[in-house]
């Protein structure tokens, strides 16, 4: 019967008789399918200004400093020559270019590495929903929201041998006071790193907190079903979930530690010697202390390719077991 009625189907003519022809058949409903009028001149309008925005402060920035690394501009003898690639073989071949990118790897790895355990250490008991820990994660912002410069600015008066507080608390507590902090590399890393780990371990726990709050509760009810206890759950349900938020925290984390100037600038300005002079330090020593903004220039595209090479393979690794729409 069913079948009956499939085959009476057809469409009425305004007359009262039924079209059974082919035709009639092959007919689709054309409703919702109504031609955008104005075709697309309007919406490329109204992308045009945030467009425009971005070729100022992104592509035209960009091209200029890649024409800049091809040149021997200086800031004391005006517009210089065109040198072609020879500003990127001095680069490459730099023993100082070199310790420098050496030493800002290195920085970049303990850091975020530090940050990322410390931020999941923090986050895990904050995800829980309570009164006191929406205070706590409040608080988190604290750092997070003090400027670098201000941070480093307070951290070098902190460290001060003769009145920090730092070195008060540790005659206090019977531990060796008066110690010289930025006078000696070890030291000196040591306060650049604490740095660094107070101001942007908030960030990483917002982020890990605000993913272990979001990942759906049935896993973990089936785990404590087949009597997994809380590290067994953490380990082999939480973490994975959590990959795409790690994935996320790692890259943003990483892309900025690659930034970092401030800090390393005002608390050490590379010394002692030069055991802390981060890429950033050395691209301001040659663009403004020598002057040679076309050598700057090529270091700053040298760091630029780098990052570009890294990230892409940052986020294969990290998120290599999250789903590719989240990463």
């Amino acid at each position: 019967m069913t079948r009956a009625r499939t085959q009476t189907l057809v469409q009425q003519r305004p007359g009262g008789q039924s079209d059974s022809s082919p035709a009639a058949h092959n007919r689709r409903p054309t409703m919702g399918r109504t031609k955008p009028q104005g075709g697309t001149l309007v919406p490329r309008l109204l992308l045009a200004p945030a467009v425009a925005v971005l070729l100022l402060m992104t592509i035209v920035p960009a091209g200029y400093l890649f024409w800049s690394s091809l040149t021997s501009n200086t800031l004391l003898g005006g517009t210089g020559g065109f040198v072609g690639l020879e500003n990127y073989r001095n680069a490459l071949t730099d023993p100082q270019v070199l310790k420098s990118l050496a030493i800002t790897f290195g920085f970049v790895v303990v850091a975020v590495t530090a940050e990322m355990l410390i931020g999941l250490a923090v986050a895990v008991p904050l995800a829980k929903q309570s009164r006191s820990n929406n205070i706590a994660a409040a608080l988190l912002l604290l750092p997070f929201a003090v400027t670098p410069a201000v941070s480093a600015m307070m951290f070098k008066e902190l460290l001060n041998p003769n009145y920090g507080w730092v070195d008060h608390y540790l005659g206090v507590l019977g531990l060796p006071s008066h110690i010289e902090w930025l006078s000696k590399p070890s030291t000196a890393w040591v306060a650049l790193l604490g740095l660094d780990i107070w101001q942007w371990t908030p960030f990483v726990a917002l982020i890990l907190m605000a993913g272990i709050q979001s990942l759906p509760k049935e896993p973990l009810e089936a785990a404590a079903i087949d009597g997994a206890n809380a590290w067994q759950s953490f380990r082999h349900v939480t973490l994975p979930l959590l990959t795409p938020f790690v994935a996320i925290a790692v890259t943003l984390r990483t892309i900025q530690a690659f930034k970092t100037f401030d800090s390393f600038k005002i608390l050490t300005g590379g010394g002692p010697g030069d055991s802390t002079e981060i890429i950033n330090l050395g691209i301001y020593r040659v663009a403004l202390q020598s002057f040679r903004i076309g050598a700057a220039s090529a270091i700053a595209m040298v760091l630029l390719l780098l990052l570009s090479l890294l990230i892409p393979l940052l986020l294969r690794i990290v998120g290599r077991n999250a789903d590719p729409e989240e990463v």
